[in-house]
């Protein structure tokens, strides 16, 4: 991802969930669609909280879940069982996924959504409005 980022989504996915299996693919597709040139703008990453079975997952767990599920939008990265980057946001919670955060470069919090589905057309609004700024 490149340094032209004006926003960093963060979703929080566990590689057996439902959820997340549905909603991933549905989202990077939307991405792909509705930001065309803009796509640099923003940086896109799935935290991989567990692997198959809710096991522990590696980076190469990670890289096989972003290439099964076709997730060309997003960097795929480890926060296993949610020990690090989901505990920021959620303190206290029990590692519910899907979960979805909106960051500036520097770290600012713009948006933090709460577990589950997004509405989709709202969250890509809100998307094109913020990396539009």
């Amino acid at each position: 991802q490149s340094g032209d980022a004006k926003l960093i989504l963060q979703v929080f996915a566990g590689y057996s969930g439902a959820s997340c299996n549905e909603e991933l693919p549905l989202l990077n597709q939307k991405l792909t669609q509705q930001l065309k040139g803009k796509s640099k703008l923003l940086d896109s990453r799935v935290y991989v909280v567990a692997g198959p079975n809710w096991s522990k997952a590696t980076q190469e767990v990670a890289d096989r879940y972003g290439k099964e599920l076709g997730l060309t939008e997003f960097s795929m990265y480890t926060d296993n069982r949610c020990q690090g980057e989901y505990r920021k946001y959620y303190p206290g919670s029990s590692c519910l996924v899907p979960a979805t955060v909106l960051l500036r470069p520097n770290g600012e919090i713009v948006d933090i959504y709460d577990p589950g589905v997004l509405n989709m057309d709202e969250f890509l609004a809100r998307i094109q409005e913020l990396i539009s700024e």
